[in-house]
């Protein structure tokens, strides 16, 4: 009889890791992560019991967001720039990606009377905090999708072409409005006769209207550019740093062009220094050069460098680095791609003297710059 009972219990086993692995051997391999978040919620008007019930849910919804949000902070960067790109998809299923449940800390409402309650009613605010198990496969998985370069390896990472420009401002020409004022001047006689005995007498009146007017031209200021090539290597090495994180292969476009990198430079700078931007021949020549080497993509970018100013409260130099265009095309079979262009990206460096806030100022704005073009380059789903 007891021989029958463990046989039975082994049969039984053996037919639950059956359903298991056959239903849900997907899950056993889920790797999950604990994270804590903390939320607040208000309400209005006076203390109710189920105002500020209705309150903590909400409060518990923001303190789960939090604690999905802390584990992505805390993600390795590069898989963190491709989550960007998809983040939207992700927040607006959150339940998809991790449970949470477990009360960590919730206001207890029992004691009416508790310091608690009466913290509660002096602000109409209640904080929680709850613990989420967040399903970092099911993450990873995301990210994979949206980001074959991730995915990809060693010898497959698609090797990117750096087209860098920094340009200073060195002056700037005003001019002065011209006016232009017009009169017109309008004249007229009257004559004025009567008939008398020794014949026709006549008296004349003399009338002058002036009618005045103008017009005021205003010419656009000029703005005097100097590149700078040591603030240009400068860029190339701040986003280079963030292109090798996101698993790229970043490679410097002058070098890779070298033999016609002269002349190219020559038209680059003359467009440049006068206010313009990239000369669209020159882009397509550089782009046909680096598709026989087989670079899978170009980025060219300008930056303008602005004069140091000083931080009236400290003393330290402030220097303001801004992205003036970057666009990124995919190079392969037939015509390059555009991918799409970016702009708006900037920063303001400080520091002890204006060198050092003008590099930390280009540091930053090229990081920016880049993680942006490694999210439109994930966006696309392509490598």
């Amino acid at each position: 009889m007891k021989f029958m009972k463990v046989v039975n219990k082994i049969f039984f086993v053996i037919k639950l890791l059956i359903i298991f692995f056959y239903f849900g051997g997907s899950y056993a391999l889920a790797e999950t992560v604990e994270s804590t978040g903390v939320g607040t919620a208000t309400y209005e008007g006076v203390y109710t019991k189920k105002k500020v019930l209705a309150a903590i849910e909400t409060a518990k919804s923001n303190a789960c967001v939090n604690a999905f949000t802390k584990h992505i902070k805390g993600m390795e960067e590069s898989k963190r720039m491709i989550f960007e790109s998809i983040q939207d998809q992700i927040y607006n299923n959150l339940s998809e990606y991790m449970t949470c449940a477990t009360e960590v800390d919730v206001p207890d409402l029992s004691k009416k009377k508790s310091d608690e309650v009466k913290k509660i009613k002096a602000n109409k605010k209640v904080s929680v905090a709850m613990r989420a198990d967040i399903d970092v496969t099911r993450i990873n998985m995301e990210i994979n999708k949206s980001s074959k370069v991730f995915d990809s390896s060693t010898g497959e990472k698609s090797s990117l072409a750096m087209i860098f420009f920094s340009r200073t401002i060195v002056g700037q020409r005003e001019f002065e409005e011209k006016v232009t004022d017009v009169e017109q001047v309008t004249s007229s006689i009257e004559v004025d006769e009567e008939e008398t005995d020794t014949g026709i007498s006549s008296e004349s009146t003399g009338t002058t209207a002036t009618t005045t007017g103008g017009s005021t031209l205003k010419k656009a200021n000029v703005t005097q550019y100097k590149v700078d090539d040591n603030d240009s290597i400068k860029l190339e090495a701040g986003m280079k740093e963030i292109f090798t994180k996101a698993r790229f292969e970043p490679r410097s476009g002058r070098r890779a062009i070298r033999k016609n990198w002269r002349k190219f430079k020559k038209e680059i700078v003359e467009s440049l220094e006068s206010g313009g931007s990239f000369p669209e021949e020159v882009k397509w020549d550089i782009e046909d050069i680096l598709m026989d080497k087989n670079i899978s993509y170009v980025v060219f970018a300008s930056f303008d460098v602005g004069v140091a100013e000083t931080d009236a409260a400290t003393g330290n130099k402030m220097v303001n680095v801004a992205l003036s265009i970057a666009e990124i095309s995919r190079l392969g079979d037939g015509d390059p791609v555009s991918l799409g262009t970016i702009s708006g990206v900037q920063s303001r460096g400080k520091g002890s003297d204006s060198e050092i806030a003008k590099n930390n100022g280009i540091n930053k704005t090229a990081q920016k710059t880049a993680k942006k073009l490694v999210a439109l380059i994930n966006s696309k789903g392509i490598n």
